[in-house]
């Protein structure tokens, strides 16, 4: 038998047989330059976006004019009807306002006809009537009592269970890449317009200033749109943290995450006035609300510029049926009962630009590839979730969110004030709703 060695193997297109060898080891070796070359450059260029700046843009560079919160000009009561609820010796009572200057509330305390003073100014409305209350806020005869606003008390009292609304103005639209206005339940309780916030640990606090729309009585589909609502000046924090933890970036207009985000204790802050116009479809629309942080304009809301105006706003909320969302585990429907937008209730009717949030740009959505390429797959459950976890630790590295020591200042003329401290503190992680 006749032994055969390699060297016997014939090597198509060459007369040399070792070459084959040589020139395997030498792609191998540019391949694997080329492949160096493409890691280093990927770390070049991840250590260049790591190193670049995030941005956080504002959209105002106006600031809050000296003693510009003395004083809040009100409606003329042909107009509308102001009130505040004050502390006194009996308890709550309603002033039917009268002034506000000098840091002070003038006003007719509001009483039934037995004498006894009403403790909430729906409640008033709905026995006394708008002619009668308008009556008395217009007599001069009465005797007025004068309290500092810092020390009124919530304008309303009021339930748990109010709705919130998500892009409702087209600067926000572009701002957090969500093309169109969606509901959710707001839950929790109403705090005072001089209120501190605790900034919690971890998360990423922000401010959203809104107009409320409060249901005088309960309004339904058989009810229709009705004669009167009061407007109320809130404010509509969120833990954004929390937010883009839960969301469902597929599908943002769901709303998922966002119950839980906007209700944490002291998440719902309110004005320290409380106004029922005689026409609130036409007074809503001369509004101008602006939010200030440490004296620079952050926000600045037109609310004629809503996409949903307030009538279509009360029609979607009374058309979502039954529909549930999250609530701290529990499925919670978008209004105590589905269809009744019951007394009380408060429509949070979204914001303008200007919140500190905005959508990953693209520096981060790069670094969010990046990061879930060179981690196969398991820094988190997808590309843009990657993304969004590198504007989060953008965020935290750059202290852009609202920070202990941060004064908030929300006011509107012919709506009211709202002064917010955020102070260094936890906050519950759940809101008690009993």
């Amino acid at each position: 038998m006749t032994s055969t060695t390699t060297n016997d193997i014939p090597v198509s297109g060459t007369g040399n047989p070792g070459s084959f060898g040589r020139r395997h080891r030498k792609d191998l070796l540019i391949a694997g330059i080329a492949t160096a070359g493409l890691v280093l450059g990927g770390l070049g260029s991840y250590g260049v976006l790591r190193w670049i700046p995030p941005e956080f843009p504002l959209v105002y560079s106006e600031t809050i004019e000296p003693g510009a919160t003395e004083e809040v000009m009100l409606a003329d009561p042909a107009i509308a009807l102001t009130f505040a609820r004050v502390a006194t010796a009996t308890g709550p009572a309603v002033l039917a306002v009268t002034d506000y200057s000098g840091g002070e509330i003038t006003g007719i305390v509001v009483t039934g006809a037995t004498g006894a003073a009403h403790t909430d100014p729906i409640t008033a409305f709905n026995a006394l009537g708008y002619d009668t209350l308008h009556g008395i806020a217009t007599d001069a005869s009465q005797p007025t009592m004068t309290v500092a606003a810092s020390a009124v008390l919530t304008a309303i009292e009021t339930h748990k269970h109010h709705v919130g609304t998500g892009t409702n103005y087209v600067e926000h639209q572009e701002e957090t890449t969500i093309h169109e206005p969606y509901l959710f339940p707001k839950m929790g309780a109403i705090t005072d317009s001089n209120e501190p916030l605790a900034a919690g640990v971890g998360g990423l606090l922000d401010y959203e200033v809104e107009l409320g729309l409060v249901a005088m009585n309960d309004i339904t589909a058989e009810t229709g749109i009705p004669e009167y609502m009061g407007l109320l000046l809130t404010n509509d924090w969120t833990d954004r943290e929390l937010l883009v933890s839960q969301i469902e970036p597929d599908n943002l207009t769901d709303a998922a995450g966002f119950t839980n985000a906007k209700s944490q204790p002291g998440f719902f802050s309110t004005g320290d006035l409380f106004v029922i116009p005689a026409d609130w479809q036409t007074y809503y629309r001369e509004l101008e609300l602006d939010l200030f942080v440490n004296g620079d304009l952050r926000q600045r809301a037109h609310p004629v510029d809503m996409v949903w105006d307030p009538v279509t706003l009360i029609e979607q909320t009374l058309a979502i049926g039954d529909r549930t969302w999250d609530s701290d585990g529990v499925q919670t429907p978008l209004t105590a009962a589905p269809g009744v937008i019951s007394r009380g209730t408060i429509i949070q009717s979204g914001t303008p630009e200007g919140v500190i949030y905005r959508a990953p740009d693209t520096r981060q959505r790069v670094l969010g590839f990046m990061e879930y390429v060179a981690s196969f797959g398991t820094n988190a459950d997808s590309i843009v979730d990657s993304a969004l976890k590198v504007y989060v630790r953008d965020a935290h590295e750059a202290g852009a969110y609202l920070q202990p020591g941060d004064m908030i200042v929300t006011r509107a003329e012919g709506l009211g004030q709202i002064f917010t401290d955020i102070v260094a503190g936890e906050r519950a992680e759940t809101e008690d709703l009993n």
